[in-house]
């Protein structure tokens, strides 16, 4: 089951805070991928298809976690990106700072509710 996690930070920090993620991702997930992967070689050497075939299937299972988390993070991104050029450009002034964590939860929602379309669409 898929939750909503909600993280706030100032808007300056979403990089870093992207960063921070990206890092723990890299270090956390990819390694449990790279098992998966190293136990199917071995089963497989071993003509063990069965056990190579579940190691195999954990992996895929492993790398489509980690594609929504790209995903997610690409959109805070973007969304951050958007949120930057719009005060740039003195669209939506910002006169209260609760006003930036609203146009900036806006943008978020925005690009998570294009990514969800498109991917409905592409999954017809």
């Amino acid at each position: 089951m898929k939750v909503l996690v909600s993280y706030g930070c100032d808007l300056e920090d979403i990089p870093r805070t992207v960063t921070e993620l990206l890092g723990n991702l890299k270090e956390n997930d990819i390694s449990l991928v790279e098992i998966d992967l190293q136990d199917a070689i071995l089963y497989s050497n071993e003509n063990n298809i069965g056990e190579a075939l579940e190691a195999i299937d954990k992996a895929r299972i492993q790398l489509a976690k980690i594609d929504n988390r790209l995903m997610d993070y690409a959109s805070i991104l973007a969304g951050y990106s958007k949120t930057n050029t719009d005060i740039l450009m003195g669209i939506n002034q910002v006169e209260e700072p609760n006003q930036l964590d609203g146009l900036l939860q806006e943008n978020l929602e925005s690009e998570v509710v294009n990514d969800v379309q498109v991917e409905q669409e592409t999954d017809d």
